[in-house]
């Protein structure tokens, strides 16, 4: 071999060694969405539907879009809740015992189904209600989810997440594609290693108070012309949620996820195994005093965080930051990824109906453009998926 081209492979081999000795600030993994989120489970191990066996028409509505989404459930029976007796609620008996027949069975299903993922020692798990419905995009939208998710959930080599880095000043946010692009590989779930719960389905959620030096970070990621978003117009917040300011912040066609603040509803959330060991220790057996979505939000909002509590003054020693717990790390998207799909004068089997979307005449799903419950019969029919608003100036099939 001629000299020159041993000493260029030399060259090459020492530039080489140098680079592999070299931390850069983000080293080592593209943050990309895993293609195991195109699966029929959305990359979590499992995904449950919690379902009352005499809601037949529930089951086949959900099992249908399921199937026309590639997606597989796994049912988890709901719980009447005359079934629930006194002597097993947690808490307080003066107010759990006053709880609705509907909050006492929705809270037990939801436990069953905590306990199953805890029993199982299961990963990571999806749970719908039975209402839940969602784009005919999703897969595509839970990969840009992931991406963005994983500033909040997956630490760094530095073991700090781009979120935790980026708290100080308070009200910090990204793009999406100013992200750092290079971070640790998740080896739990693709949406990140250190995570309690993903809330993906809502009917309203806040931004976090930029407040300096908070437990929960109020940095943000902007996802930026998203086309399966609705103009503002349709953003309007369900009327039992508090206002958000998503529309009047951002420009049209954003999704913004951040940490999970003032959440309600429980149209799909995610836990992970040690997201839903916390969630059973706490209301499994500590607590229950309304209904299951405002106890996981104030869970999340760190409401039921005992780091600072009395105890920790009685306990003798200073109790160092290392020994206290960390406060729940819950992040969501707004617009939501799943919303509640509202049939024709449809109820719930928990608390009233509807709230105000209610529509005696018209079927409609807040927050999705392109519904794969109200294009069943088009889909089913190897048709396209359409809008179900008309948008000026944008096509209204899939």
């Amino acid at each position: 071999m001629p000299r020159h081209r041993i000493g260029a492979i030399l060259l090459l081999a020492v530039v080489a060694v140098i680079l592999c000795l070299r931390t850069p600030e983000w080293p080592t993994v593209l943050n990309k969405p895993g293609r195991e989120i195109l699966n029929s489970t959305l990359g979590f191990q499992h995904i449950f539907a919690i379902n009352l066996p005499s809601r037949t028409d529930r089951r086949d509505a959900l099992v249908l879009a399921a199937a026309l989404s590639g997606l597989d459930i796994t049912w988890a029976n709901g719980v009447p809740g005359e079934d629930v007796h006194d002597r097993v609620l947690p808490g307080d008996p003066s107010i759990s015992r006053e709880l609705s027949s509907g909050k006492r069975g929705s809270w037990r299903a939801h436990m069953n189904v905590l306990q199953r993922v805890v029993d199982e020692n299961i990963t990571s798990a999806l749970i719908l209600e039975d209402d839940a419905d969602w784009d005919v995009r999703l897969k595509s939208q839970m990969q840009v989810f992931a991406q963005a998710a994983r500033a909040f959930t997956q630490p760094s080599w530095n073991g700090r997440s781009v979120a935790e880095q980026l708290r100080d000043p308070p009200g910090q946010e990204l793009p999406l594609n100013q992200l750092p692009q290079r971070t640790r590989r998740p080896r739990l779930t693709p949406y990140g290693d250190d995570w309690d719960v993903l809330w993906l389905g809502h009917c309203g959620t806040g931004f976090p108070e930029p407040t300096r030096g908070a437990p929960t970070s109020s940095f943000r990621v902007t996802i930026r012309n998203d086309d399966t978003v609705p103009p503002p117009q349709h953003l309007r917040p369900h009327p039992f949620a508090l206002q958000d300011a998503l529309s009047e912040t951002y420009p049209p066609h954003t999704r913004v996820v951040h940490a999970a603040s003032r959440t309600v509803c429980t149209q799909a959330y995610a836990v992970s195994q040690q997201g839903a060991r916390k969630l059973l220790w706490q209301f499994g057996l500590q607590t229950l005093t309304t209904g299951w979505d405002l106890m996981l939000r104030d869970w999340c909002d760190g409401l039921y965080d005992s780091s600072d509590t009395d105890a920790d003054a009685d306990a003798g020693p200073e109790v160092s930051d290392d020994d206290r717990p960390r406060a729940p790390l819950c992040v969501t998207a707004q617009p939501p990824l799943f919303s509640h799909h509202y049939g024709r004068g449809a109820a719930s089997d928990i608390t009233a109906p509807g709230g105000g979307f209610v529509n005696k005449k018209k079927e409609m799903t807040p927050y999705v453009r392109r519904s794969v419950r109200l294009n069943m019969e088009r889909l089913v029919n190897g048709q396209e998926a359409v809008e179900q608003w008309k948008i000026e100036g944008e096509s209204s099939s899939a």
